[in-house]
């Protein structure tokens, strides 16, 4: 009876072993200044988050010009604040977004040079050229990253997978060790259909639980988060062909519409701004999904929004309890027992509307 028992206890500590989950906590920043805010270092501290995925890189079509950066940010300015200076030891993951009108307009031939572009940009002293970019600032060994990991961020369809495919496998061909790493974000469309969508040539993706409708229409519906929406998404029985870390959405935008068309985004903006203005009116009171509109009562600038009466603005943001059912969803598509779980993204305004309590316990959910 005695060793039945000892024999069950190990098979349990067995199962156990095998089915226990490392988790790594991290966070996206996504901003071109490259100096974090006290409250956003706090946060990095009491969480122990040691990886932060940057954005360095918007790249768009520009006609003639061809792919070009539209917006940029220092990554190794952003290193040496909180490595050399704050003393954080975060690791940077820098990310490189393109528009998909990229890979619908630009040639094939053309896609190398694009891949150098992009790696001189992402890793230090690539080339000749990279060593030249990096001279116009007093670099050191201590003060530039390193990075192990390069993530591409492009919201791709069936007709411009083959190109942009073709380009990450041309920046795998080009990088200079074969110990970096490549992982790319994968939307839920692209998550559910990848018989359609094709998996791309990388080592990991990180699936972005959130944009689950269109925020260029005009109407009530949540379109970074509704789980009803979202739930449709993870109804498959397969497990996606790439091993996958987990992006959470823990942000607030304002939609603009001018006559009930859309008109510009402002990242970052809430529905407390706008209150506190006077030249906002709310319409209607703040429905339950984090949806309010706002109506312009005269010419105003506000950040680098340039406003006429009439214009609206729609604040959609995501509440504590939309963050845990987005967190919840993504349980189902975990398929390794290795993974990261990233909050998008790193700002003082975001951080606010979450308690430490709330970011801990999805941590521990994973777990």
């Amino acid at each position: 009876m005695f060793r039945r028992l000892l024999c069950g206890i190990f098979i349990m500590l067995c199962f156990s072993c095998q089915h226990k989950k490392t988790i790594v906590p991290s966070y996206y920043y996504w901003r071109t200044n490259s100096s974090i805010e006290g409250e956003e270092k706090a946060l990095l501290r009491k969480h122990n988050i040691h990886t932060l995925y940057a954005k360095v890189l918007d790249i768009d079509w520009a006609g003639v010009n061809g792919a070009i950066p539209v917006a940029s940010m220092d990554f190794h300015g952003l290193h040496r604040g909180l490595n050399v200076y704050d003393s954080l030891n975060v690791r940077l993951i820098p990310v490189v977004f393109i528009t998909n009108k990229t890979f619908l307009e630009i040639d094939s031939a053309e896609i190398p040079v694009l891949a150098k572009r992009v790696l001189r940009r992402c890793l230090p002293a690539y080339d000749s050229m990279g060593v030249a970019y990096e001279a116009r600032e007093p670099f050191n060994s201590f003060g530039m990253a390193r990075p192990s990991e390069i993530q591409f961020d492009c919201d791709w369809t069936a007709k411009t997978a083959g190109k942009y495919f073709y380009f990450l496998q041309t920046v795998r061909r080009f990088l200079p060790s074969d110990s970096i790493r490549l992982s790319a974000t994968i939307r839920l469309h692209q998550f559910k259909y990848p018989d359609k969508t094709g998996r791309p040539p990388v080592d990991r993706g990180m699936l972005m639980v959130y944009n689950v409708g269109d925020l260029r229409q005009y109407s009530p519906v949540n379109s970074i988060f509704e789980r009803g929406k979202a739930a449709a998404y993870f109804t498959g029985g397969k497990a996606y062909p790439l091993p996958l870390d987990i992006a959470l959405p823990a942000y607030s935008w304002g939609l603009v519409f001018r006559d009930r068309k859309f008109y510009q985004i402002e990242n970052g903006l809430n529905a407390a701004q706008l209150d506190t203005s006077g030249a906002f009116e709310r319409k209607g009171k703040p429905a339950d999904n984090g949806v309010s509109f706002y109506r312009v009562k005269k010419d105003t600038v506000f950040g680098e929004l340039f406003l006429r009466p009439g214009d609206e603005i729609k604040v959609e943001s995501i509440d504590s309890s939309q963050l845990g059912a987005a967190a919840e969803l993504a349980q189902r598509a975990v398929n390794t027992d290795s993974f990261r779980v990233a909050f998008f993204e790193l700002s003082s305004n975001e951080i606010k509307r979450f308690s430490d309590e709330t970011l801990a316990q999805i941590y521990h959910s994973y777990q």
